[in-house]
């Protein structure tokens, strides 16, 4: 279910969570009414407008928290591949200056990062690494290990491409980690039972074409905020997701940094 609706295009989620929201909520308004029998006075209507006041603002404390909090977690996300993308180009630049020792290890570094894009990206819409790109992070710690500085000035630049690499590795958890992110079941179940709830009191209003305005209107107001958390829930998936635009950059910036670095 989640990748059938991660892999619709977002103007059609957007018509089938607004269009549920607005079943759901017209169903839950003038069903109640309809099974109960409901034929309120102006005093109960007036009750059932300050509970719904209530819960509302309890419910919508909740909903802007975990609005709040997904959007968090896709910017940091999507900050990471950036970082990350930054980090890899800083490395080969490190590598390239080090001397031509480090060539194989500059190999390593550019079969990593194809690994990223060819491998691991499309397995982190299931929150998966990739045991190829492991491999190959592998290798390339191997290589730069094998580099032996023979002058200050390469035990200099050895230390800073270590320190490149240990970022590098960190920025990868960083991004596998997010991509297991996602807002908690007890949050979905108490903001969808709560805004289920908030159009129920609406049941107490008489059955006329302003109150239907006025149930549809909170109903996709609902839904667009559900709307939102759902397409930023998780990072790297649906059409809505974190660019992998840079990653894919660093082949060029790695031959421009050859180029530039000389023979």
């Amino acid at each position: 279910m989640v990748g059938f609706f991660y892999g619709l295009p977002i103007w059609a989620a957007t018509m089938l969570v607004l269009g549920l929201s607005l079943a759901v909520g017209l169903g839950s308004s003038f069903g109640l009414r309809h099974a109960f029998r409901l034929h309120s006075s102006d005093d109960e209507m007036e009750a059932a407008v300050s509970l719904m006041q209530v819960v509302a603002a309890y419910i919508g404390i909740l909903i802007a928290f975990a609005g709040v909090q997904v959007w968090q977690d896709f910017a940091d996300a999507e900050n990471a591949v950036h970082r990350e993308a930054a980090s890899a180009a800083e490395l080969y630049r490190d590598l390239a200056v080090y001397g031509e020792a480090t060539i194989p290890a500059r190999q390593e570094l550019r079969t990593y990062t194809a690994s990223i894009l060819k491998d691991e990206w499309p397995l982190l819409a299931q929150g998966k690494p990739s045991g190829r790109t492991e491999v190959q992070l592998f290798r390339l710690f191997s290589a730069i290990g094998r580099l032996q500085p023979g002058t200050e000035r390469e035990s200099a630049i050895f230390a800073e491409v270590f320190r490149n690499l240990n970022e590098l590795v960190g920025l990868r958890r960083d991004r596998l980690i997010h991509s297991e992110s996602g807002m908690p079941v007890i949050l979905w179940i108490v903001g969808l039972v709560g805004s289920v709830l908030i159009v129920a009191y609406t049941a107490t209003f008489p059955r006329t074409r302003t109150n239907l305005l006025m149930v549809s209107g909170i109903s996709i107001a609902l839904g667009l905020v559900f709307l939102f958390i759902l397409v930023v829930d998780r990072p790297f998936m649906g059409e809505f997701s974190v660019s992998n635009a840079e990653l894919k950059t660093l082949s060029a910036k790695f031959d421009l940094i050859d180029r530039m670095s000389g023979p």
